[in-house]
């Protein structure tokens, strides 16, 4: 990212004829902001980063958006947090393209505008950030209006699935399981559910510990991993499990029960 920021940094100083020495003076005005943020002296932090913001660096325009996004040592103000956000966004800044993206899908600081969403998730999601794929399938899923949407979901959580974003896996374990945009394969949506509550994901651990106790129609029953991950998601508050768990239990014996307690007991805490 820092190589990144730097790329942009020259160009703007460049096409401005300020030199290299201009150059490394707005750099240096952007590491002094970064040490000051650091050590929590926010002011002297956005003091910095405006130096070098002001100049056409894309990472002090994108930390001034996080400091007026999350009302650090300013006012928050989420107006001001989406304009600065922009022009480090319209820079290729792939963590301010997200965040942008968030924006719009949210209607934070800027109208709701869901074409908007994904302009900058696409954007960052084609630079290759894993979080701005998911959002991109989160975001057609959501819409559901057109015939490709499905489609488009399925492609985006594909890609961030395969980079190890856990709730895309669960999404697109889910779309496999119901055949959503793509051909129904259980055996697919079991793998990705499973890479997902490895993760720690509570759904995929509840949906996982729900599939094996009870959808005999979709997965062979196995009462010791629905036991384990049922019990998982136990342990993380999710109430439903709670009731599932018990169901469970009821049909199991006493042996079966301390079996499966030795899996969940194997689990990283």
């Amino acid at each position: 990212m820092k190589r990144a920021c730097t790329m942009f940094v020259l160009s703007c100083c460049l096409a401005l004829g300020a030199g290299t020495i201009g150059c490394q003076n707005v750099e240096a005005n952007y590491q002094e902001g970064v040490t000051a943020l650091d050590a929590g002296d926010y002011e002297t932090a956005m003091k910095q980063f405006r130096m070098a913001a002001e100049k056409g660096h894309a990472g002090a325009q994108a930390a001034i958006g996080e400091l007026y996004n999350r009302g650090r040592g300013i006012q928050r103000d989420a107006q001001e947090a989406a304009k600065w956000y922009q022009l480090a966004a319209e820079q290729g800044h792939v963590d301010a393209q997200v965040t942008l993206g968030w924006m719009y899908n949210a209607g934070t600081g800027v109208p709701q505008n869901n074409t908007e969403a994904l302009k900058w998730f696409r954007l960052a999601a084609d630079q290759g950030h894993p979080g701005a794929q998911n959002n991109l399938g989160v975001l057609y899923r959501k819409m559901g209006k057109g015939p490709d949407d499905a489609t488009n979901a399925v492609a985006w959580f594909q890609k961030a699935a395969d980079q190890g974003v856990a709730p895309a896996q669960y999404a697109l374990g889910q779309m496999y399981l119901n055949g959503d945009g793509i051909e129904e394969n259980v055996a697919k949506a079991v793998e990705l559910y499973t890479q997902a509550a490895n993760q720690g994901l509570l759904e995929a651990q509840a949906d996982l510990g729900f599939l094996y106790a009870t959808r005999e129609d979709k997965v062979p029953q196995d009462f010791f991993l629905a036991y384990k991950w049922l019990s998982l998601a136990v342990q993380k508050g999710d109430r439903i499990a709670i009731k599932d768990l018990e169901k469970l239990a009821a049909t199991m014996t006493n042996e079966q029960i301390e079996e499966a307690k030795e899996l969940v007991q194997k689990e990283p805490s």
